[in-house]
């Protein structure tokens, strides 16, 4: 654990040069390419056939930029697709005053991959269409990864990309519900973006998704995305890496 800093921190240095020549970022790339070839993923996020195609040519041109481009928009376009909730969905997100689905780029992805092992069960809490998940799967494959998510038209989606990506069905559990609908007490690893927005109304969810943290009982790593949730941890998670932003952290 003592290496994780120094190991986030040449992460952080090296994206801030070319992107596509970070170790990790080709294996992103490929498995973009690959859902934005699938006929069924088209047909869901029509706009990724243009950024494919820009990528690609980008690529085969040589044009560093351009595919750096054309990569961060390939996924943005990727990780929207199947957004929308019904309205009874759309109700509980607003009480609840939840986000909409944001991507944060591929650090996180690329840092988080740093803390997965053949063994890790993992949870995405508000998971959208998984795509961050199955791309961890892509980097580092591992035993389980939960995806926790409220609307049933990102699930869809979510499947939808894993089928593309040939991933197995025992790898991935896809589950409808709020973040407090799982249990997390194999969970190793939980990936979170920012679920709602900080507020004295929202204070009270916050404490609770502390306190079921803290119950889970063993060793866990928190990467939190957008992060609100760690000032609320008692006691606190040991800080590996936090620029402001992006929040990574160990308990036990």
């Amino acid at each position: 654990m003592d290496a994780l800093p120094d190991r986030f921190t040449a992460i952080r240095a090296a994206l801030q040069s070319t992107i596509c020549t970070v170790q990790g970022v080709k294996t992103i790339e490929e498995a973009l390419l690959t859902l934005a070839r699938h006929p069924e993923v088209l047909r869901l996020a029509p706009e990724a056939e243009t950024w494919r195609d820009h990528l690609t040519a980008a690529r085969d041109q040589g044009d560093m930029e351009e595919q750096e481009y054309a990569l961060l928009e390939l996924y943005r376009t990727l990780h929207t697709a199947g957004a929308g909730y019904t309205e009874g969905e759309k109700q509980q997100l607003e009480e609840q005053k939840g986000l909409h689905g944001l991507s944060g780029g591929l650090m996180p992805l690329l840092m988080a991959k740093e803390l997965i092992t053949p063994e890790t069960r993992m949870a995405d809490l508000g998971a959208g269409n998984g795509l961050q998940g199955l791309l961890l799967h892509c980097l580092a494959p591992h035993r389980h990864t939960l995806q926790v998510e409220l609307s049933r038209g990102h699930l869809d989606a979510g499947r939808l990309f894993q089928r593309a990506l040939g991933i197995p069905d025992h790898r991935i559990t896809w589950l409808h519900g709020d973040l407090f609908a799982a249990d997390l007490s194999l969970v190793s690893l939980v990936y979170l973006y920012r679920p709602v927005r900080p507020s004295e109304a929202t204070l009270p969810l916050y404490r609770k998704l502390a306190a079921t943290l803290k119950d889970i009982g063993h060793p866990i790593h928190l990467v939190s995305v957008a992060d609100c949730l760690t000032p609320h941890l008692d006691p606190p998670m040991q800080s590996l890496y936090d620029d402001g932003f992006l929040t990574i952290s160990a308990a036990g």
